[in-house]
Formats: structure tokens, C-alpha cells, sequence
């Protein structure tokens, strides 16, 4: 039974979209956003282009849920601190970044309200469900972004380029562009990392910053796996699943590569058939490639873990002092409202103070009214995954294969989404939150109809 995938019955609620053809552009819109991934990012437009898509969304909205609120919430006290601190003392460069990060956040409200929609949708007049042409772009993205990786991975090894970078071919030629604008228009393909007794070049990816790239590489993977899946096309599944950890290793991310395996624990729960599975129809390629292969791989990649980890030791260091700078600001300044802004001050530090964390990003800039938004939106979140889970284990017997695993791998993403947040902005980049919006809309209404199941 597949009950939870379904559209009818006590299950419909407010987030049933009206099917009409524009809900029908929409939905190509956002499939081929995803799709065209690598060239908004080779031609810089992925900033207008993804705020012009949440435009056109916001007028198809439906019902907030709690999560929504909570969201609009913080953006709203974010917005009433910045207009306090800039009644103080207005700093034009800050202030616009600042109001670029509350729009990002009301993107992010955008594309949950979504998702919720996209689980509802009923099958469209080619047959396909809108949510698995979807999944469906996110698979070709996925697959763009291995062989971006291959690609970069061997001509910066076989060249011994340790940075390679170029100028987005719209956005980059505009000339010199101040704050988040500069960011998107200078592409940043390798770089050389933290120094620590030699340098490291670590790959950027196709985000704003490479711990954006890794997170875009779980969130598409998942999606891509459930649009498999979905298909019954297991051994597939297996397949991207084994892939996604040794894409993480090229960009150096610590936290992301920690809670993906973390996450891990998720399928251990949930997928027990459809492991089994997997194994069977994977595991003989997987064994005969040990054998021939297995020794220099995992030298392969113990190396570059090792290198990856040492060459960036310093940077936890960096940002505990940050965030401790950020906090003295704030008891200092205002501990109600914040700093209104993420201040600059090369003398103290070299990024943004407060940054690299959306919990102090949040306090800092709305002290404890946005931290208290902030941390209910994220244990709501949070809670909602874990009791989503529980959920789907109780009614195993109720629910198809298909639909367990969808609840498993959305639930997964959105849990190494969660420990990103505490290491990342959430505010910044532009397709993690296009990425996480989708997830969280369709997991959030999922879980809405799991329990009439």
C-alpha cells in the first residue's frame, strides 16, 4: 500500500496545488533550474535566476505550515534589528548583505510551501508525478556534478594547478561588484587551502563555497536515489549511494562528510529489505572491484582524506574565535536585538564576524529574539524527522517499500541539513536553499498524511 504517496482520501490538505498549466510551467521551472545547475554557475546568473524562480512561486502559495511561520518569524526579527542598527549608524555595504540574507530566508519559505504542494500533486497529463520529475532533475545534476569532479580532480592533478578560477561569463564581466554580487561573479574552481607545514588544493565545486558544493552533492544524491527508488530501480540506488562519500572528499568538508555517514544510521532503520536487496544485485560488482581495485582506492582515499584533514587544521580554531568575538559583541551592544549586521573588521578577523554558524549568525545580528526563532525552527525541524522515522517503522506493514525509503532519504538529508546549519549560514547560498526547501516541503507533508496512514 502505498499510502503515503497518494493525493485523495483524508490525507488531501491545504497544500493541494490546483493542477492548471501554470502550476505545470512551475514545476518545469524548478526541475530545470536544478538541471541548469552547471550553467548558472558557469554563467553567474544563478542569484537573479533563482530569485526570479521564487517570484514566480510566491504567487501560487498556499496555507503556511508551523514551519513557515516560524521561519517568517526570524526574517521579520532580522529585519526589525537591521532597521534599528541602521537608525544608529547606517552601513550601506553590511546593510545590503544583510537584507540579501532575511530575502534568502524568505526564498527558503517559498520553496518549503513548495514542496509541501509537490507531494500533493496528482499525476500530471504526461504520467509522471510533478515530485519525481523532480527527483528526476536532481539525478541529472547529480550526474553532472561526478563528472564535474572527475574532470577538475584529474586536469588539477595531471597540471599541478593548485587554484584555478575565472570570471562567471554574465555576472563576471559586469566589472567590480561590491558584498554577495563579487562572490557570484568570480568562480572559484580549485583552491589552495590552510597552510600547515605545505599547502592543499581543495575543489570548490559548483557552489558558492565548497561546503555548499558538498551539501548540493547529499541533497541531490538523495533526491536522485528516491527517483530511482521510485522506479524500483534498486542496484541504481546502490549505486549513487556508494558514490556520494567519496564525492565529499574532494571539497573538505569535515561536517558535511561526518553527517552523511552519521546519517547512514537512518538507512540501517528503515531500508532493511530493500538493503538486502541492493546487496544482492550490487554486491558481486562491488566485491570483483575490491579485488582488482581495492588496495590503491583506499590508499587513494585515506591520502586525501589525511591531506584534506591536516592541511585544515587551523580553520576550527579560526571559527571558535569568531564566533566567540561575535558573542562579546552582542552582550556588549544589545543582547535583545543584536548587532542588526554581521560586522567586517580585518584587524579582529578575516571573515564576517559571526559567520560560519547560523545559530551565532542569528544571534549575532538578532540577538536572543532570532536565536530563540532560530533553534525553533531547527528542533522543530528536528523533531519532525525523528518522530517521522519512529512513525515509519510502526507502520511498516502499511506502507510499500517506495514510500519507507522516500521518508528515509528525505529524512537523511534533512538531518546532514541540519548539522550543516550549525557550521554553515543558511542565509547565503541561493541553490542550497532552493535544494533544502524542495526536501523539507515534501518530507514536511509526508509526514502530515503518514498519519492517517
Amino acid at each position: 500500500m502505498a499510502a503515503v504517496t497518494g493525493t485523495g482520501g483524508k490525507g488531501a490538505r491545504s497544500a493541494t496545488p490546483i493542477v492548471t498549466d501554470a502550476w505545470a510551467l512551475q514545476c518545469f521551472l524548478v526541475a530545470s533550474t536544478i538541471v541548469m545547475l552547471p550553467l548558472h554557475w558557469a554563467l553567474g546568473t544563478e542569484l537573479p535566476w533563482i530569485f526570479l524562480i521564487g517570484l514566480v512561486l510566491a504567487f501560487g502559495m498556499v496555507r503556511f505550515s508551523l514551519l513557515e511561520w516560524q521561519m517568517l518569524a526570524l526574517a521579520a526579527a532580522l529585519s526589525l534589528s537591521l532597521l534599528v542598527a541602521m537608525m544608529q549608524h547606517f552601513q550601506g555595504e553590511r546593510a545590503f548583505g544583510a537584507v540579501y540574507n532575511i530575502a534568502v530566508l524568505v526564498l527558503l519559505v517559498v520553496f518549503i510551501n513548495f514542496g509541501r504542494q509537490l507531494d500533493h500533486a496528482g499525476r500530471g497529463r504526461t504520467g509522471l508525478w510533478p515530485k519525481d520529475g523532480i527527483y528526476r532533475a536532481a539525478l541529472f545534476a547529480y550526474a553532472a556534478y561526478v563528472v564535474f569532479i572527475v574532470v577538475v580532480t584529474a586536469y588539477a592533478s595531471v597540471s599541478g594547478q593548485s587554484r584555478i578560477t575565472f570570471n562567471s561569463l554574465i555576472l563576471g564581466n559586469l566589472g567590480e561588484l561590491p558584498g554577495i554580487l563579487g562572490t557570484y561573479a568570480a568562480n572559484l574552481v580549485v583552491e589552495t587551502d590552510w597552510i600547515n607545514g605545505g599547502t592543499v588544493s581543495r575543489n570548490h565545486g559548483m557552489g558558492v563555497y565548497a561546503t555548499e558544493s558538498a551539501i548540493q552533492v547529499v541533497m541531490l544524491g538523495a533526491m536522485g536515489a528516491i527517483y530511482l527508488i521510485r522506479r524500483r530501480m534498486y542496484g541504481w540506488a546502490f549505486l549513487v549511494e556508494l558514490s556520494i562519500l567519496p564525492m565529499l572528499i574532494p571539497f573538505g568538508s569535515r561536517t558535511t562528510g561526518l553527517a552523511y555517514v552519521a546519517s547512514l544510521l537512518f538507512l540501517g532503520l528503515i531500508w532493511r529489505g530493500g538493503l538486502l536487496l541492493g546487496a544482492v544485485l550490487v554486491g558481486p560488482f562491488v566485491l570483483a572491484g575490491m579485488v582488482l581495485f581495492g588496495p590503491d582506492l583506499l590508499g587513494a582515499v585515506q591520502s586525501s582524506a589525511q591531506s584534506l584533514a591536516d592541511a585544515r587544521a587551523g580553520s576550527t580554531e579560526t571559527r571558535l574565535e569568531t564566533y566567540k568575538l561575535a558573542v562579546r559583541m552582542v552582550l556588549d551592544h544589545n543582547l535583545i536585538l543584536g548587532l542588526g549586521i554581521k560586522p567586517v573588521d580585518p584587524s579582529l578577523a578575516e571573515i564576517p564576524i559571526g559567520s560560519h554558524s547560523s545559530v551565532v549568525s542569528t544571534f549575532t545580528r538578532a540577538g536572543l529574539i532570532g536565536l530563540g526563532l532560530f533553534l525553533a525552527y531547527y528542533f522543530t525541524l528536528a523533531v519532525r524527522v525523528i518522530a517521522v522515522q519512529l512513525a515509519a517503522l510502526a507502520r511498516a506493514a502499511r506502507l510499500n517499500i517506495e514510500s519507507r525509503l522516500e521518508l528515509a532519504y528525505l529524512g537523511r538529508a534533512i538531518f546532514v541539513v541540519l548539522v550543516w546549519y550549525l557550521t554553515e549560514d543558511l542565509d547565503v547560498p541561493l541553490y542550497h536553499t532552493l535544494l533544502s526547501g524542495l526536501i523539507i516541503g515534501i518530507f514536511w507533508n509526508m509526514s502530515e498524511r503518514l498519519r492517517h496512514v
